[in-house]
């Protein structure tokens, strides 16, 4: 995958202009927002997708690593969930009683999940992770949450606007070691709801240890043990991390792969603390959109009759060896590290920020796009991961013979 000449992103840059004027940031989502220092290469519009490709405003294809960011397990518009959306279209949407979809796909998700005894649908994971933080403390009729990684935007409490009493009630503590949550909870006794964990990427590996003590410590203390599994379900295992390290929290958050990209989301959890629900009053109009039950449903089908889980993992896996031997070719203070369906690229280096941003330029140039977080699709092909892995050496080469790697 070379440089392509005559590449051109030039239509995307005209109509972020005008976004720019009517749009806030010009985009309804933070990490989408196109990079001023890579104008003219990086792409605003993206406007098709097929399997693990797309296709920009200006008609350049890419093959995608960023799927969404997250949501695309399976692959764009993957026919099996296509189907079923059309299918459910014809019928309708949303109505003013609950649609049987609703238990059917609760039903299978209560088989397919450890934790759950009981579901309940939303449209976001940040929503739904703010829910179960309202059900822990309805159910312990405590006031502070101890939170562990991004939950989404409305529980992030170190930006403006969020008032100091509400910021009073959220702690926030690093992954991976119990011993800061464990002096917490000695320090302030029955005033913990819960303690509420997204994993780490780089160093996920920690977390067979940390979250058997995080349950312990939890049980010990009597707070509720939520786990946000937002990127993890349907992708590190069906049922994300508590399946994967083998511990089972009360509560957790399930979005993003559920639905192959059609907004749904759905907190979990065991029934004496879901059904708080009532008390608690969370309820959403569109929680019962049929569109993304419908794709839900599809989806956990594929699942149960395809090895999707270990196509995730297989072209992580290499996907995270082909570029590793590159930068052992060249020597450079570069990888890929944490579990291969979530790896993470670490640019080991002073100039991390900047050097990452050139690597984006670099690969973009070569039809790929990456994030910091590089997700797999059920649609990637070994073919496609070895050519990603070519374009991929072919920038870090560039960048070595430009000096950029120097200190």
């Amino acid at each position: 995958m070379a440089t392509e000449a005559g590449r051109t992103v030039e239509q995307s840059w005209e109509l972020f202009d005008r976004a720019a004027k009517v749009i806030p940031m010009g985009t309804q989502t933070h990490s989408k927002a196109p990079r001023e220092s890579m104008r003219g290469v990086e792409p605003c519009y993206l406007v098709r997708g097929e399997g693990c490709r797309v296709w920009d405003l200006d008609g350049n294809e890419y093959i995608d690593f960023r799927n969404g960011l997250g949501p695309i397990s399976l692959g764009y518009r993957y026919p099996a969930v296509d189907e079923a959306i059309r299918r459910q279209l014809e019928s309708g949407i949303v109505f003013s009683y609950p649609h049987p979809l609703e238990v059917e796909v609760a039903e299978e998700l209560v088989k397919v999940l450890p934790c759950a005894e009981q579901v309940r649908f939303l449209k976001t994971g940040g929503e739904a992770m703010a829910a179960t933080h309202r059900l822990a403390r309805t159910y312990t009729g405590r006031d502070q949450i101890v939170t562990c990684g991004y939950h989404g935007w409305i529980n992030t409490m170190s930006k403006t606007g969020v008032p100091e009493a509400t910021r009073a009630t959220y702690t926030g503590l690093p992954w991976g070691d119990a011993k800061p949550f464990e002096e917490y909870l000695e320090a302030n006794p029955g005033s913990v709801a819960a303690v509420s964990v997204a994993c780490g990427y780089g160093d996920i590996e920690k977390g067979h240890e940390f979250l058997k003590d995080l349950r312990k410590l939890t049980d010990k203390y009597g707070a509720v043990l939520i786990f946000d599994e937002i990127v993890m379900g349907f992708r590190l295992r069906r049922a994300g991390a508590q399946e994967y390290f083998g511990v089972t929290p009360d509560l957790a958050v399930f979005a993003k792969g559920i639905s192959n990209g059609v907004p749904l989301s759905c907190f979990v959890g065991r029934k004496a603390v879901m059904e708080t629900v009532q008390e608690a009053v969370i309820s959403s109009t569109f929680g019962g959109d049929t569109l993304g039950l419908a794709a839900a449903k599809a989806v956990m089908e594929v699942y149960a009759n395809n090895d999707v889980i270990g196509t995730l993992w297989s072209r992580g896996e290499q996907l995270h060896q082909g570029f590793n031997e590159h930068c052992n070719r060249l020597g450079i203070p570069v990888r890929f590290q944490g579990a291969a369906p979530v790896g993470q690229i670490v640019f080991d280096h002073p100039n991390s920020g900047a050097l990452f941003l050139r690597f984006n330029e670099e690969v973009l140039k070569r039809g790929l796009i990456i994030y910091s977080v590089c997700y797999t699709s059920y649609s990637h092909t070994e073919a496609d991961i070895d050519s990603s892995v070519s374009a991929m050496g072919e920038a870090l080469d560039t960048m070595v013979h430009d000096g950029l790697f120097e200190q």
